[in-house]
């Protein structure tokens, strides 16, 4: 049996799923890109610079693991 769904509801999920997928997608990106960049500061000894590009690495995974933490939780709850 099919259940009639609202055009709201379903607009709904289209905008958040997007807004979801773009800052996890960008929260990785800034993971990956502050790994590197320190890598490569470290390689060059650029101590601080280093620092910096892990300090951003880390903040962007806190984003992207709570985000993805944050979308677990929402699936598990709704019933």
């Amino acid at each position: 049996m099919l259940g009639a769904v609202k055009a709201g509801d379903i607009l709904e999920v289209i905008w958040v799923s997007l807004i979801a997928g773009v800052l996890v997608t960008v929260a990785f990106s800034f993971v990956v890109l502050g790994m590197a960049r320190s890598a490569d500061a470290a390689r060059g000894g650029r101590g601080s610079a280093a620092l910096a590009y892990a300090g951003l690495a880390l903040l962007a995974f806190a984003t992207f693991a709570a985000a993805v933490g944050f979308g677990v939780h929402i699936m598990l709850s709704k019933s």
